[in-house]
């Protein structure tokens, strides 16, 4: 019985080559591979968007029909890009071809892969008024406006403030007994600091500065490129206000609320800081912080409240009394501040304590002595902070991680043998009815659709295997590509480079 078809908005871009007849091109690849093209906008020259030093690009929004789940769209988008020459090289750098899904019926999802809606579309102004042209009462799932409405929102949003982001990431790590950078250690299957990179990307942050330090470029290796990316050198590590004040060259001249993240604290949820922001800008506070309770916070630094139960500042736990120790609101080290009220009052920060640091947490005592308000919030899920300071610490944490993937992929219809002996990183793509032997490791974009049995102890990497497909076991697959109801015979290898 043939699968029903479903609705999906696509944009089309291009602004190499000949992009009339890269649009085209595209088009009729689409149409070759069962997509039906149920509408077209006109054809729109627009000009970059995140990244203006480049030709305008050609745009196109198409209203398709398919048969193809998202993650198969997805997965024929990216080999028509492919063949027809793009090369990923850079965030919104010039396409000879770029297609996006903007929508896909009214799916509303959040993966490593695809997010629906697109999270940039209702920032395009090109997109919205494309959408506008063919079907302007189209009703975004998300945030329950048309088109239309969007387009006039966004319209009116010229001179908000952008977001920005400082990843503290220049410490050694001690803790872990190794030369190695402590914030390059993979955590399922990617540096910790790329995870704090990606984000920050993911709440929009239109700059991030990141200061690195001990083994520096070891750190700016293991972060893909990005032009929304800056390093910044710490050269002496005298604390943690010391390592922001080094970015205030960065953000000379801006006037921007700006999230100090840590780049050891790889599972801060997007949420979370969306969060953070929101509530950082409905209070028009100069700094909000991210709290968290503990009958014993150990040796987090403590949250001081006034006799009304405003935030008066922080004090490090060497530099805390016995009464303060007793205090169980702590701080998990992540704030939004605004940029120009945080660099004014570090500019004041003095070193006169336990340690001889500069603290980040004495500006909070600071802005409340200018009159400025600080805020703050709390943290319910302790995990989202749970630091890494140990070999020890980063295993438990990828367990638990790893499991908790497991876990998402089986309420999905996923069946695992030994579940717990199965290793499976975050950008992996299974499909209901999925069933995986023990001693399995799936890794990277790999994509395993509905009906496919994996045997025991196959290694699978970025590879993308079609619905009832079978492996028998002990197989390696590696930049392969299997086509539906296919079977791989037991310690069979596919190995592309």
């Amino acid at each position: 019985m043939p699968r029903p078809l479903k609705t999906a908005w696509l944009c089309l871009g291009s602004n190499l080559g000949n992009p009339g007849e890269q649009l085209n091109s595209a088009c009729e690849r689409l149409e070759k591979n069962g997509v039906e093209i149920a509408l077209r906008s006109s054809v729109k020259d627009t000009k970059p968007w995140g990244k203006t030093d480049q030709p305008d690009f050609v745009n196109q929004v198409l209203k398709v029909k398919t048969s193809m789940g998202p993650f198969e769209l997805l997965s024929l988008i990216h080999e028509i890009e492919n063949e027809m020459g793009r090369v990923r090289t850079e965030l919104w750098g010039p396409r000879v071809i770029d297609i996006d899904i903007l929508f896909y019926e009214d799916t509303i999802m959040d993966t490593p892969q695809l997010t629906l809606p697109h999270p940039y579309l209702h920032l395009r102004r090109f997109c919205l008024e494309l959408l506008c042209e063919v079907e302007p009462d189209l009703v975004h799932p998300v945030l329950k406006q048309t088109m239309k409405e969007l387009n006039e929102a966004l319209k009116k949003e010229e001179g908000l403030k952008n977001l920005s982001a400082i990843i503290l990431a220049a410490g050694k790590g001690s803790r872990m007994k190794s030369n190695k950078a402590k914030v390059t250690f993979p955590l399922a299957g990617k540096s910790m600091v790329q995870r704090v990179v990606d984000t920050a990307l993911k709440v929009d942050c239109s700059k991030i500065a990141v200061i690195v330090g001990f083994q520096k470029q070891s750190v700016i290796d293991c972060i893909s490129p990005d032009e929304r990316l800056e390093y910044v050198e710490q050269t002496e590590q005298l604390g943690t206000g010391h390592a922001v004040m080094c970015a205030k060259d960065a953000f000379e001249g801006l006037d921007t609320d700006v999230l100090i993240l840590c780049g050891d604290v790889p599972l801060l949820s997007t949420e979370t800081l969306k969060h953070l922001v929101k509530v950082h800008r409905d209070s028009g506070a100069s700094c909000t912080l991210l709290t968290a309770f503990l009958d014993d916070a150990g040796r987090y630094g403590r949250i001081l409240r006034d006799a009304d139960g405003h935030i008066s500042g922080i004090v490090e736990y060497k530099d805390a009394t016995e009464e303060q120790r007793a205090i169980k609101e702590w701080n998990t080290g992540i704030y939004c501040f605004n940029s120009r009220d945080m660099f004014d009052a570090l500019s004041k920060v003095s070193n006169t304590n336990e340690q001889n640091e500069y603290y980040l947490t004495d500006t909070l005592a600071l802005l409340r002595a200018a009159g400025k308000k600080v805020s703050s919030i709390v943290l319910e899920n302790l995990n989202e902070v749970t630091g890494v300071n140990s070999q020890a610490q980063l295993a438990q944490l990828e367990d638990d991680f790893i499991a908790q993937l497991r876990e998402t992929w089986m309420q999905e219809g996923v069946l695992m043998h030994l579940p717990d002996t199965v290793y499976i990183e975050d950008e992996v793509v299974l499909e209901s009815d999925v069933e995986i032997g023990p001693g399995c490791v799936i890794k990277g974009k790999s994509v395993i659709a509905s009906g496919t049995k994996i045997g025991p102890t196959c290694l699978i990497e970025n590879s993308r295997i079609g619905a009832g497909s079978e492996l028998k076991g002990q197989n390696i697959l590696i930049n392969a590509k299997l086509e539906p109801g296919s079977s791989i015979g037991y310690a069979k290898r596919i190995i592309n480079d």
